[in-house]
């Protein structure tokens, strides 16, 4: 990890005053990049700030709770809350990268998954794709033309907190089956869902699989199969010119008109309709 931060200053570190010619939904204020950091910070923010720990730890103090603060992790910080947090214990200094929004952007980053209140700590899922950014983040600040960058660092931003909540490829022999179980959903479509089939192919009991797959998941399999069939149909839909009765089969449903029912429900827009809004290349006929 040393060697990933040697050299990691940001010359440019403050970028609300330049223009945006393509605004984003969240526009950065400030960013930085500081190596062996010391202090613990006691304040009450009025912005919306992320920190990236990335090498260290120590603790983080909210409403009288502690949430220990191991790298790779996040910290997030808002607006009227005192908060205190900095290395502590075996750690006397820690690598954080932050980003600083304004205070305004909460309930839109409340929205977007990027805030919750119960949880202002979290792991890093995906280590190296938010080096991968950072190094275009640190790129992008030491240039000479900063104005013409400020629609770059907002986004590559919003990926960087993005990637730190995604989970990359499956870690543990548990994840790993339940992944296996989703693609065997996505090769099977046509097939009428059985989760005991699906456990004894997998190897384990149906409580085991049901209980492994929505800590993975979070919906059950069944309306997650139902969900694959609606995304496929939509997608032949806008891309071919099979009929609808076709398209229900290929995606399972026997029955058109109950196909139908269930896509209008899905989407919003009886079949006809979703197909004549999205169809690609409609002048081709």
């Amino acid at each position: 990890m040393d060697a990933l931060t040697k050299g990691m200053d940001f010359l440019i570190k403050h970028w609300a005053p330049y223009p945006r010619r393509f605004p984003s939904v969240f526009p950065v204020v400030s960013t930085d990049f500081i190596v062996k950091k010391t202090n613990r910070v006691e304040w009450t923010f009025e912005s919306c700030n992320f920190s990236l720990i990335l090498r260290g730890g120590g603790d983080f103090i909210r409403a009288g709770r502690v949430w220990p603060v191991r790298a790779p992790c996040v910290l997030t910080q808002w607006p009227g809350e005192p908060l205190s947090y900095g290395p502590s214990g075996e750690h006397a200094n820690w690598d954080e990268c932050y980003v600083i929004y304004a205070g305004g952007l909460r309930g839109r980053l409340a929205e977007a998954g990027y805030i919750r209140e119960d949880c202002p700590v979290w792991p890093i899922r995906n280590l190296p794709a938010v080096w991968e950014h950072l190094r275009e983040l640190h790129q992008l600040t030491r240039s000479p033309t900063p104005a013409v960058l400020a629609d770059r660092v907002d986004r590559v931003w919003e990926r960087i907190l993005l990637e730190t909540l995604l989970t990359p490829a499956p870690a543990d022999d548990a994840e790993s089956m339940i992944h296996r179980a989703m693609a065997s959903l996505r090769e099977n479509l046509t097939k009428p869902f059985n989760m005991d089939l699906l456990a004894t192919g997998l190897g384990v009991s149906v409580p085991t699989f049901r209980r492994r797959w929505l800590a993975v998941v979070k919906t059950p399999p069944a309306r997650y199969l139902q969900e694959l069939r609606m995304q496929e149909a939509s997608r032949m839909l806008v891309e071919t010119r099979l009929p609808v009765k076709q398209i229900a089969r290929d995606v399972g449903y026997d029955d058109e008109f109950y196909f139908s029912r269930r896509f209008r429900a899905h989407t919003g827009m009886p079949p006809s309709d979703y197909r004549r809004a999205f169809l690609l290349n409609p002048a081709r006929g």
